[in-house]
């Protein structure tokens, strides 16, 4: 009885495992999707507004006062001073030169990206604008910092929840469990005293019977039930 009872009890404690690490997965699966659409859906909005904000100040932007963290290029116009090294790039200039047709790039320089278009402006003039990324980037970084914890307290609360939860869905489990032990316990009990007795007196019977001189088949019958219980006991 003592092993079973600890199999059991190790079957009710694997069971409440399973919960709570099922409940932490579905809340990590839910997580994980909810940032990924959010990063989805942030990083487009992002990236089309930026552009449209490129497109538009590489055709119309002031060359000596352009917007917010953008940069223009041209020929014989002077550069910002904070404008970031390594631009212009002058094959894009070149290519737009020869062709007359807009190039776009992404470059990835000193820790961040710039948005880079080169075009014609309609007086002629070959533009390039630059766009730093550097603050979009920062904010996809603070997304997936709260996505991160938002996860450790979903993983706690799913620890929690799932102990709550393996706790109410496996307790009448365990219940029935107890209340079946504690029926075989009782029935045996209540049955050991009249199967001794049956054997007891199947055993009494055997000798009268062999020292009255029955015939042997009911000799025989009578030691036959006495094995049967000695056997039950």
């Amino acid at each position: 009885m003592n092993a079973s009872a600890s199999g059991e009890r190790a079957a009710v404690r694997r069971a409440r495992l399973r919960i709570a690490v099922l409940t932490g997965a579905i809340i990590t699966l839910l997580v994980t999707v909810v940032g990924g659409v959010a990063d989805t859906v942030m990083t487009r909005a992002q990236s089309d507004q930026v552009w449209r904000e490129l497109r538009y100040g590489a055709e119309r932007g002031d060359l000596t006062s352009p917007p917010v963290c953008t940069w223009l290029f041209a020929r014989g116009a002077t550069p910002l001073a904070n404008a970031p090294a390594g631009f212009p790039v002058e094959s894009d200039m070149r290519r737009v030169r020869r062709t007359h047709d807009a190039v776009e790039r992404t470059v990835r320089r000193d820790g961040t990206q710039y948005l880079v278009r080169t075009q014609v402006r309609a007086d002629g003039k070959v533009v390039q604008a630059v766009f730093d990324l550097r603050f979009q980037l920062a904010d996809r970084r603070h997304l997936w910092f709260a996505l991160g914890v938002a996860e450790v307290v979903g993983l706690l609360a799913a620890a929690a929840t799932g102990v709550v939860l393996g706790r109410l869905a496996v307790s009448p489990l365990a219940e029935a469990l107890t209340r079946q032990r504690r029926f075989v316990t009782d029935a045996s009990h209540e049955l050991r005293t009249p199967v001794t007795q049956v054997y007891t007196r199947a055993q009494v019977l055997a000798r009268q019977a062999a020292a009255q001189g029955m015939p042997a088949p009911h000799r025989d019958g009578l030691t036959r039930r006495g094995r049967l219980g000695r056997a039950a006991r």
